[in-house]
C-alpha cells in the first residue's frame, strides 16, 4: 500500500510516519506500507496526472491533502467514496468548520475524512517585546502596531548579526499566501465575491490586505529567499514573533527554552480579528488494489489516541471534536492561548476552485518575494499580477459553472 503525505513534520516526516504506522503494522502483519512525502506543489501537480496512473505501479492508495482541495478531486473522479465503503462512517463528529469539505457537493456522500488542523496565531517573545514595549498586547492587536513593535524591535536589535523581527515560517523561504488571508479577510476581501461565482482578487480590499503581510519583507522585518541559516529564527534569539499555523508546544510552553512565548490573535488589519483555519483530510484513490487496508489505516489514524499522538509530535490539533477538547483540556496553555483564537477562525471557501486559487495566489506571491529580493517591487507590480489572476480565476469559475 502506498500513503502519500504531504512534509508535517518536515525531514522527519517519513520517520515519524513509520512509528506511528507501526501500530498499524503490528495488526495487520504482511502488510507493507511505503509512505511518499511530497510538498505540496509537487502533490498539487501530480493531482493532475494522477488519473492517468490509477491502477499502474507507484500509483498511491491513501493520499493526506489540504482539505479545500476535496471539491476537486471529487469533480476530477480521484477519489471513493467512502460512505460506499463503510455506510456507518460519519463525520458529525467533526469540528463544524471541517464538515462541509468531506462530501461531495449536494450529497451526503464522504470523499474524505478529516485527520489533522491548524490555525493561524501570533505568537510572541515576552523578553524580546518587553525591551521596547510596555504593553506588547495592545500593541500587537492591530497591524499597524505590529509594524510599529517590529521597527523598534529592529531598531533596539541592530547590532544583532541576522537579526529579524520577524521569523519566516514558509518552508521555501518565500512569502506565504496562507498567512496573509487573516490580513485579506480582516481589509474586508476574499478570493471570491459574496456569491462565489466571480473572483474576488480584483478587489482594492484584497490587494490592501495583501499588501500588508508583504510590508513585512519591504520593510526588512522579515527575511525572503535567503539560506536557511541566515533566516532569523526565534530560538536563537534572532527574530522576536512568527505568525505560524503550527503551535511549536515544546517551545511555546517553556519545556525546551529559558524565555516565554505567548500566544494571541493575527493582529488586525480591520475591525475584528481573524484566524485561518486549515486542515488535512485523508481521501483514496478511486481503483486501487488495496482499498479495505487503506479504509482501515485511514480509521486507524482517526482513532482519539492516534490524532491526539499525531498532532502533539506536528504540533497541530486533532480535527474531530473530542480529540479536540481533549487536547486543549490537558494543557492549560492551549485553552488559554487558543480558545479566543478558535472563536475567531475562518476557513477557505468549500468550491471547486478553492484549491486552484490558492496556487495563482502562492505564484502572486512569489513574484512578489522576488521582485522585493531585487529591490524592484512596486504597488504597481501587485496590481498588475492581481488584475491577472482576477481575469484567469473569472475564466476557471467560468469553466467549473459551479
Amino acid at each position: 500500500m502506498i500513503f502519500w503525505m504531504m512534509p508535517d513534520n518536515g525531514t522527519l516526516t517519513q520517520r515519524i510516519t513509520e512509528k506511528i504506522l507501526a501500530g498499524f503494522k503490528k495488526h495487520n502483519p504482511g502488510l507493507n506500507i511505503t509512505i511518499r512525502v511530497i510538498n505540496r506543489r509537487t502533490l498539487w501537480t501530480k493531482m493532475f496526472t494522477l488519473k492517468h496512473e490509477i491502477g499502474r505501479a507507484g500509483c498511491p492508495d491513501i493520499i493526506a491533502f489540504p482539505h479545500y482541495w476535496t471539491g476537486l478531486l471529487v469533480k476530477a473522479n480521484l477519489l471513493e467514496n467512502l460512505t460506499e465503503l463503510d455506510k456507518s462512517l460519519r463525520v458529525d463528529n467533526c469540528l463544524d468548520p471541517l464538515k462541509p469539505f468531506c462530501y461531495k457537493k449536494d450529497t451526503v456522500d464522504i470523499y474524505s475524512y478529516p485527520w489533522w488542523m491548524d490555525i493561524t496565531a501570533l505568537h510572541y517573545r515576552e523578553d524580546h517585546l518587553k525591551l521596547v514595549t510596555s504593553k506588547p498586547e495592545e500593541l500587537l492587536s492591530t497591524w499597524r502596531g505590529f509594524l510599529e513593535a517590529c521597527a523598534m524591535l529592529k531598531d533596539y536589535f541592530s547590532g544583532k548579526e541576522d537579526y529579524f523581527p520577524v521569523q519566516n515560517n514558509d518552508l521555501r523561504g518565500s512569502l506565504s499566501y496562507r498567512s496573509a488571508l487573516p490580513c485579506i479577510w480582516g481589509r474586508g476581501g476574499d478570493i471570491f465575491d459574496e456569491t462565489r461565482t466571480a473572483s474576488g482578487l480584483g478587489t482594492e480590499a484584497f490587494r490592501l490586505g495583501l499588501q500588508d503581510f508583504i510590508d513585512l519583507a519591504l520593510k526588512g522585518y522579515m527575511p525572503i529567499l535567503r539560506e536557511r541559516s541566515s533566516n532569523g529564527a526565534i530560538s536563537s534569539g534572532k527574530s522576536s514573533m512568527m505568525i505560524t499555523r503550527r503551535q511549536g508546544l515544546s517551545m511555546f510552553e517553556g519545556k525546551e527554552s529559558s524565555f516565554k512565548v505567548k500566544t494571541l490573535p493575527v493582529p488586525k488589519t480591520g475591525r475584528e480579528h481573524i484566524n485561518y483555519l486549515s486542515g488535512v483530510n485523508l481521501g483514496i484513490v478511486r481503483g486501487g488494489a488495496n482499498i479495505e487496508h487503506a479504509l482501515e489505516l485511514i480509521k486507524w489514524l482517526t482513532r482519539p489516541e492516534k490524532q491526539i499522538e499525531y498532532a502533539s509530535i506536528t504540533e497541530v490539533f486533532p480535527a474531530l471534536e473530542g480529540s479536540f477538547e481533549n487536547f486543549l483540556l490537558a494543557s492549560p496553555h492551549r485553552i488559554q492561548n487558543y480558545a479566543h483564537i478558535i472563536a475567531g477562525a475562518r476557513t477557505m471557501s468549500n468550491h471547486t476552485a478553492s484549491g486552484t486559487v490558492m496556487e495563482i495566489l502562492g505564484n502572486i506571491m512569489s513574484k512578489a518575494a522576488s521582485a522585493a529580493v531585487m529591490n524592484r517591487y512596486s504597488g504597481a507590480i501587485l496590481e498588475s499580477e492581481l488584475k491577472k489572476a482576477d481575469a484567469e480565476v473569472n475564466n476557471i469559475l467560468h469553466l467549473y459553472n459551479e
